[in-house]
């Protein structure tokens, strides 16, 4: 790996602290905005209303900094606990569950994996899917004897020449920042929890359509 002078490590760092600090402020506001409501309402039923928004929100920012822990140890994180089988329909049910993603059919088996990561590489691949389609994706299933693979197929109006880019950290490519914000980390922690476990994500374009395949070993 080629190192870095002096003025591309002050970029990179510039271009970090910019895009993590836009990212997380909006959460964080958005937590504190609600809070001060919250004191103030006057009833229960304001609260019914104020209470979930301030959790969701909440949870985005936790997400944001794991994200960012995980992006630090990218090529060292290990788990400490064992792997185990892990159901990807019941994790993908609740994925795109409030989407337009359809899912189609059941994984032939479970994986060996840990649920969390998994369960965190999904959303990942289910909130790309909606961020930056033309269209509804849809997700199947496919398997050998051993390996299961969620595969992600989503509709694209135009050929994205920087898709492979997706893979580096905090690379954002021309739709990213034209229709959506993002720290740019989505694919290269999905890829790397999913490494972890022995597996792997891939991302390529088949005419108009963009297919991301999560492949984790297969339990047996």
């Amino acid at each position: 790996m080629t190192a870095l002078g002096p003025e591309a490590l002050e970029f990179v760092r510039d271009r970090v602290i910019h895009v993590v600090g836009h990212e997380l402020r909006t959460p964080l506001t958005t937590v504190r905005g609600l809070a001060e409501l919250l004191v103030d309402a006057p009833d229960e039923e304001l609260h019914e209303t104020l209470i979930p928004a301030l959790i969701r929100n909440a949870r985005r920012a936790e997400r944001l900094l794991d994200d960012l822990l995980i992006a630090a140890e990218i090529h060292t994180a290990r788990p400490t606990d064992p792997a185990v089988p892990v159901d990807l329909g019941a994790l993908l049910a609740e994925a795109t569950a409030d989407t337009p993603i359809t899912v189609e059919g059941t994984p032939a088996g479970p994986a060996i994996a840990h649920r969390d990561a998994v369960a965190h590489a999904l959303d990942h691949l289910v909130d790309n899917a909606e961020q930056y389609g033309d269209g509804p994706s849809t997700v199947r299933f496919e398997a050998d004897e051993g390996s299961v693979t969620v595969v992600v197929e989503t509709p694209v109006d135009h050929e994205l020449a920087d898709l492979q880019l997706s893979f580096e950290l905090f690379f954002r490519g021309e739709q990213a920042v034209t229709r959506a914000a993002g720290l740019g980390i989505g694919l290269p922690v999905a890829r790397a929890l999913a490494q972890m476990d022995g597996g792997d994500l891939t991302i390529g374009q088949d005419g108009d359509t963009v297919v991301a395949r999560l492949t984790l070993p297969r339990d047996r």
